[in-house]
């Protein structure tokens, strides 16, 4: 049985023509961080626009991907040039994210902030995808089948360290040049190796691989309150999703829950 995902309200005209305060209160530390830096994520003291379109899509059950999204945004855009001669485009995050809700709903003005109490720095796992050997490298699972290559293919590595260490303490040149050819070999037997190993066994690993990283989270009392203006379908549409809440809705991170009130103006 397939569940169908009703999204005929963004096939509105995007007329923002009804205004709602929209207040959102912290129930555990909070991570927004905003971009994708590498070996620390620092977070900011409230949420971008991008989290809480995020956060209103996942409460109206809009999980998609990028193979999922792309094609609707198109067809939006289609639709909203032939029926409102509106060309309208759609800002993403750095990290590709598109809202769907961008042109039905601004967020005008923050209006109150919570109370900061402090941060705190914690490991958070971030997950990867590559189509080479990093992927593999990343990997704890694959298949039984590639346990034969990844042997032999450790066993290059660990080769190959030997000899640079050997060459580093050797002083004599013929033989530092052995071991540089040595090296050179193996170097090349290697990448041959990683890449055989990608070409024919790539479908037989975790489709995604965990990298741990730091992050911060603060912790703030109270709520953050905007402004919003949006279209009377949508703002009715969101009220209706907050009253039948069956898990708690969350801002950057899965384990940053947040209660969310919206109130017509």
């Amino acid at each position: 049985m397939t569940n169908t995902i009703d999204i005929s309200v963004l096939f509105d005209k995007p007329e923002l023509n009804h205004k709602a305060s929209l207040f959102i209160e912290p129930l555990a530390p909070l991570s927004l961080v905003t971009s994708m830096p590498g070996a620390y994520y620092r977070s900011q003291r409230e949420p971008s626009d991008f989290m809480i379109y995020g956060m209103l899509e996942n409460l109206l059950g809009w999980h998609f991907t990028d193979d999922e999204r792309n094609p609707i945004i198109t067809n939006l855009k289609s639709h909203y040039k032939k029926q409102y001669k509106l060309n309208l485009n759609f800002a993403k995050t750095p990290v590709g994210y598109k809202p769907l809700l961008q042109h039905h709903l601004k967020i005008e003005q923050l209006l109150l902030k919570p109370s900061y109490y402090g941060s705190y720095e914690d490991y958070w796992t971030q997950h990867l995808k590559h189509n080479d050997i990093r992927h593999f490298d990343g990997s704890r699972n694959y298949d039984y089948s590639l346990e034969q290559e990844v042997n032999i293919l450790k066993s290059g590595r660990e080769e190959l360290k030997i000899i640079k260490s050997k060459s580093k303490t050797i002083r004599e040149s013929l033989q530092k040049e052995a071991n540089k050819k040595k090296q050179e070999e193996i170097k090349k037997e290697i990448k041959k190796l990683e890449a055989d190993l990608m070409k024919k066994s790539y479908e037989k690993m975790s489709n995604y691989y965990s990298s741990p990283k730091t992050r911060e989270y603060i912790i703030v009392k109270n709520k953050y309150g905007y402004i919003v203006t949006s279209t009377p379908q949508l703002l009715k549409l969101l009220n209706e999703c907050t009253n039948q809440l069956i898990s708690p809705l969350y801002l950057g991170t899965n384990e940053g829950w947040v209660d969310l009130k919206i109130e017509s103006l």
